[in-house]
């Protein structure tokens, strides 16, 4: 095959295994992939529940899930009627291509029901809308999702079905489907109250538009990212995120000093100038950051911003949260190599950065000097001497952040003494030309 045939070749999708991140146990049913898991349980008798059936589409075609609710006939005393459901039909869920998600089937546990360990049933039954669509998820070797593959504004999605007794034993196959089942417990009943809303419900997790794989995103969107990224430079770049930063904080409630502002644009400007793929330490091989994933999603909708004048959006707005993320790992990874410190694990420092992220979008999270300096300021600092303006001294620079910390010493404690010996370390590398 020649090299021209061969780069022409497309890109095979890998959509990653959002089931997988709820739950080991799945059933197969045709192009389907199904979990169930009740909630609440255990229950106490005379209590609704609702019964979530996770749905996972593997095609890259439309296809419906067709799902009957089948309640248990007898409790364990033998007695007819103390399980009921209001559904009186299926449930026809339309999944788009590859599209991940669940549905809720409302069930009553009978007052006079007997406690004790029970199953509920699903028939589910795959009806494939596109024929011949190929095949987006590997069965066996499936692409791994985590909660931080998307933006923390859908965290709250995510995880309001996170850590459900998920499982999907496999029952009796129908002439269209299969029964698929899940055990739930039964409690004796409590003071009696009004059932909760029993209705039937579905909730989209993830669609192919959340697909982030750099060589796919690569394949689509190669060029005109080729083409923007030369724009996004400190000379258009690093005075919109200085004013973006300050701003930021400014709204979250933790006012910045000018060094520590400065000191947290240079990092975010060193992080775009990098480009991708890039080498973190620790980490197997290069890897692309979020922000590029983010750029080429962002061209593919819309052309027209890779142009100059969309580079303040672009990189204040479209790119800021990916940016300031990926900006914090860098930042973690080059201080960590400097003092030898680790600063936790992966998922910990992942979820460090989330909240900053979260501080920075007006999310719930709070700032304070921790988050402040560590790791944006402090990796700025590192910076320092990497991204210079027309005209700057990195010197004068160095003491911007010198009086900043200065400043800082009434609001630190004594778990904040290593910010400061770091910063004192930087600060003097960055004062005598060693930074």
């Amino acid at each position: 095959m020649s090299k021209r045939s061969s780069a022409q070749m497309p890109v095979p999708l890998n959509y990653p295994d959002v089931l997988g991140w709820y739950s080991p146990a799945r059933q197969t049913v045709d192009s389907l992939q199904v979990a169930l898991a009740v909630r609440p349980t255990p229950v106490p008798a005379g209590k609704s529940v609702e019964v979530v059936v996770l749905l996972q589409n593997l095609l890259g075609g439309e296809t419906d899930a067709v799902l009957r609710l089948v309640v248990p006939e007898k409790d364990l005393a033998g007695k007819q009627g103390r399980f009921s459901t209001p559904l009186q039909k299926v449930v026809r869920v339309g999944l788009r291509a590859g599209e991940v998600g669940y549905a809720t089937l409302p069930m009553l546990v009978g007052h006079q029901a007997q406690a004790g360990e029970y199953k509920v049933q699903i028939e589910v039954v795959c009806e494939v809308k596109k024929h011949g669509a190929e095949r987006v998820r590997d069965l066996d070797h499936p692409a791994k999702f985590g909660i931080h593959d998307v933006s923390l504004e859908r965290h709250p999605i995510y995880e309001a079905i996170h850590g459900l007794p998920f499982a999907a034993e496999a029952g009796t196959k129908t002439r269209t489907g299969m029964f698929v089942s899940a055990p739930f417990t039964v409690l004796p009943p409590t003071i009696a109250g009004l059932p909760g809303e029993m209705r039937p419900n579905y909730v989209t997790l993830w669609t192919d538009a959340d697909y982030r794989d750099p060589r796919f995103l690569t394949a689509q969107a190669g060029e005109i990212v080729k083409k923007t990224l030369p724009l996004l430079r400190r000379d258009r770049a690093f005075f919109p995120l200085l004013k973006a930063v300050q701003a930021r904080f400014d709204a979250a409630g933790y006012r910045l000093w000018a060094g520590e502002a400065v000191m947290i644009a240079k990092m975010l400007t060193l992080t775009l100038e990098m480009g991708a793929p890039i080498t973190i330490a620790g980490q197997d091989a290069p890897i692309y950051p979020r922000w590029y994933a983010t750029l080429s999603q962002t061209l593919l909708n819309d052309p027209d911003l890779a142009h100059p004048n969309a580079v303040e959006m672009l990189v204040t707005r479209a790119l800021f949260a990916d940016l300031i993320y990926d900006a914090g790992m860098i930042a973690f990874s080059m201080l960590g190599t400097l003092t030898s410190e680790s600063f936790g694990t992966d998922e910990e420092l992942q979820g460090y950065l989330d909240e900053l992220v979260g501080a920075l979008i007006g999310l719930d999270s709070a700032l304070n000097l921790n988050r402040a300096w560590l790791p944006l300021a402090l990796g700025g600092l590192f910076a320092n001497s990497r991204v210079t303006m027309p005209r700057e001294d990195m010197v004068e620079t160095a003491h911007l952040f010198l009086n900043a910390r200065d400043k800082r010493l009434d609001e630190a404690d004594d778990s904040q003494v290593i910010l400061f010996n770091i910063a004192d370390d930087l600060i003097d590398r960055a004062t005598t030309g060693e930074g």
